[in-house]
């Protein structure tokens, strides 16, 4: 039973590693990182204002990653910042017009690349993933409690 689990922990990872790599390398194609490509799906995706914090809690990255991918994104005048209503110690991260039409285009041909993707799986295979997933992980953070 042991060497079962151990085998499938291990293809677990290795399609985990695969999947990243799928990211990586569109993201690359497209002048990015992995991480640029998720921050600008966030920021794309997003309806409100929304804080480093914001991000680094969405997309599950360190503080000082999140700092880094914003900084790059605003020397290429694809983000600014500004000061947030609500808390004055806190910046809001918002699109420039630029930033809108690169995450506009990135996103949207990501989005329809995924939707394919999807359609061919099988919505009901796609759920079934999805379903097993998130029990696995809770499964896995009830465990480290």
């Amino acid at each position: 039973m042991m060497h079962e689990i151990q085998t499938l922990m291990l293809e677990y990872y290795e399609l985990w590693g695969r999947m990243d790599a799928v990211y990586d390398r569109w993201a690359k194609a497209h002048g990015m990182t992995y991480t640029e490509l998720m921050v600008l799906y966030a920021l794309w995706e997003t309806k409100q204002p929304i804080t480093q914090r914001d991000l680094c809690q969405e997309q599950h990255l360190p503080k000082q990653t999140v700092n880094s991918v914003l900084h790059a994104l605003a020397k290429r005048q694809l983000v600014v910042f500004r000061e947030s209503a609500l808390d004055h110690r806190r910046k809001e991260i918002l699109l420039t017009q630029a930033g809108k039409a690169l995450a506009g285009d990135v996103i949207q041909e990501l989005q329809a690349h995924e939707m394919q993707v999807i359609q061919r799986v099988g919505i009901t295979s796609m759920k079934t993933m999805l379903t097993e997933t998130r029990r696995f992980l809770e499964a896995f953070e009830e465990a480290g409690k």
